[in-house]
């Protein structure tokens, strides 16, 4: 894994000078996608050239691992509580579906994070890895939105090996992901199968084409990617007529 995160820290330094900002913007949320993502950029561009947002939606105090990251790295973290927000825009609409909130909610997030980019001539580093972007396990212009995207073609459990080999607290890596629109909430649970299996299945799908295997976690993978693939392709153009 160490030849991937020597490659992914030259991506990041080569898209940044190439787009002649000034630095990187990220948005953490306490989980091992973001955590990870900010221990690459630091190692790739420094401290202080990276700005950490942190943008609960539900109210109460920091994440201690959001803290405990930033304080690690060294990394300036700015906190804006959007709890007010969500609530007008339940007020407004009617809306009370925690999942539906929660996809506002990150609609938003990208939202401050793009501002708090302008601002300081920055780029939106984006933290999603390819077992979500394959199965659409994201908020549509929500946590999907960023500039470049250093994790969006390594699985999860890639993810997981790269964050142990850059030091990333143990704590935060064999936390329960979760998008944590609401409390109690999982992303196994949501998907129906295991990170484990659902990369297996990805990495059988990816390499030897899906009309090749069949199995529960095959179809169930496979269902999903279908499902979602509005997702990966927005928005769907229309070509025009010749």
């Amino acid at each position: 894994m160490k030849r991937h995160l020597d490659f992914l820290k030259q991506f990041i330094v080569r898209e940044l000078e190439g787009s002649g900002k000034k630095g990187l913007v990220i948005g953490l949320s306490g989980g091992v996608d973001s955590a990870a993502s900010l221990y690459l950029a630091v190692s790739a561009v420094g401290k202080d050239n990276m700005r950490a947002l942190y943008l609960p939606h539900k109210g109460g105090l920091v994440n201690p691992d959001v803290s405990v990251i930033c304080g690690i790295l060294g990394v300036k973290l700015k906190i804006y509580d959007l709890t007010r927000l969500t609530s007008i825009f339940s007020d407004l609409t009617g809306e009370r579906d925690p999942v539906l909130r929660g996809n506002f909610a990150a609609r938003l997030r990208s939202a401050f994070l793009y501002q708090e980019a302008a601002s300081l001539d920055m780029l939106v580093l984006n933290t999603s890895n390819r077992s979500e972007i394959m199965t659409g396990y994201f908020t549509k212009w929500g946590d999907q939105a960023g500039d470049i995207s250093p994790f969006a073609d390594y699985y999860k459990s890639e993810v997981l090996q790269m964050a142990s080999i850059m030091g990333v607290p143990e704590k935060i890596i064999s936390k329960a992901p979760s998008p944590d629109f609401f409390e109690g909430q999982s992303d196994e649970e949501e998907l129906g199968i295991s990170y484990r299996e659902l990369d297996g299945a990805l990495d059988i799908l990816n390499k030897e084409g899906e009309n090749k295997k069949s199995g529960p976690s095959i179809s169930k993978v496979k269902t999903l990617i279908e499902k979602n693939s509005h997702k990966r392709n927005s928005p769907i153009k229309a070509k025009r007529l010749a």
